[in-house]
């Protein structure tokens, strides 16, 4: 099968002469995924500003928010207007100063999903199709491939809306008594990977993605399972948050109760109970910071647990003495974590 007949099948799907001239093999098949995902964005900036209607420059400064350069952009649909008429309209809803930052973290988490997106086809789907299909087979799947990614996207207003009602009762029940509305009585846990950096410069690649891929599986399945929230991850560590510590607690005992077959990467643990100041989903203040600096002091297959987390009800913890952790004037006294109700 010759290139041209790549091309011939790319203009029936709609490229145009001027997108299939020049190309090579390898993109001429990416082309196929691209077409889906200009489908239906025909207006430049000017007619999109016109129809919402806003400046170009308006409308320039709500992308850059969102973490999208105009320019690399293919163009804009329906969509964009409705974007648009909402940000800019009346009945939005968001406050001034709130708005600018919502629409950052917003951003920045659909970066993150289209970079897991794309990762996980080049990865996991396309090395596969490219062994057993011709060129145009392939074209087709990588269409497929996106016009699925798109209906996927599509779907996820009705994730957002469940998370969102979560999201309300759960911060009623962590403000009751609180007067800031800042303020949410959380606990919170941090789990990293003893000897992952020393495993970084002896492993491959793919030994490094695949055990970063099994603690954050174990971490989100643990956390989801035992009613906490993985609220980040950062490659070897994870922060955990719940609104009872023997939750946190127990979720942090069991993912550093965990190992590789070789011991060569063991878990350690550090749990915080409080006020917390809590901001665009994130957690922020002196619970947290304590939390992390415990997980840090904590040696493989320990958590350290604050008095706050070690007088709850459903935790037992054994004293481990008073410990100068960077960033606090004076020594703080901890615990080792033995068990929870729930274990």
């Amino acid at each position: 099968m010759s290139q041209d007949d790549l091309r011939m099948h790319l203009l029936e799907l709609g490229a145009s002469v001027e997108q299939v001239v020049g190309l090579g093999e390898g993109d001429l098949v990416g082309l196929a995924g691209d077409l889906q995902l200009a489908a239906g964005l025909d207006l430049d900036l000017d007619a999109l500003a016109a129809a919402a209607p806003c400046t170009p420059d308006e409308a320039q400064t709500v992308y850059d928010l969102l973490g999208l350069h105009v320019e690399q952009l293919v163009g804009f649909g329906d969509g964009d207007v409705a974007l648009l008429r909402l940000l800019s309209g009346d009945t939005s809803g968001m406050a001034e100063q709130v708005g600018p930052s919502l629409l950052r973290v917003a951003g920045s988490s659909m970066a993150r999903m289209a970079d897991a997106t794309v990762a996980a086809y080049v990865q996991d789907i396309e090395p596969e199709a490219s062994r057993e299909m011709d060129p145009i087979r392939l074209a087709d799947q990588n269409a497929v491939g996106s016009a699925l990614a798109l209906e996927f996207a599509d779907c996820l207003s009705t994730v957002f809306r469940h998370h969102l009602w979560v999201a309300v009762r759960r911060q009623r029940m962590t403000q009751i008594g609180v007067a800031l509305p800042e303020i949410v009585r959380m606990a919170i846990g941090f789990v990293d990977l003893v000897g992952f950096t020393s495993l970084s410069r002896f492993a491959s690649p793919a030994e490094l993605l695949a055990t970063v891929e099994t603690f954050e599986r174990r971490a989100f399945e643990t956390s989801q399972r035992l009613g906490g929230r993985i609220v980040k991850s950062i490659g070897d560590e994870v922060m955990i948050a719940a609104d009872d510590a023997a939750a946190v607690s127990e979720i942090a005992r069991q993912l550093v109760a965990e190992r590789r077959d070789d011991d060569t990467v063991l878990g350690r643990g550090g749990v915080s109970a409080g006020d917390v100041l809590f901001r665009l989903g994130d957690y922020y203040g002196p619970v947290v910071n304590l939390a992390s600096r415990l997980a840090d002091e904590a040696v493989p297959d320990e958590v350290l647990v604050d008095r706050a987390t070690a007088e709850n009800p459903g935790v037992t913890a054994v004293a481990a003495g008073r410990r100068s952790l960077k960033g606090f004037a004076e020594p703080v006294e901890v615990w080792t974590l033995t068990r929870t109700e729930l274990s």
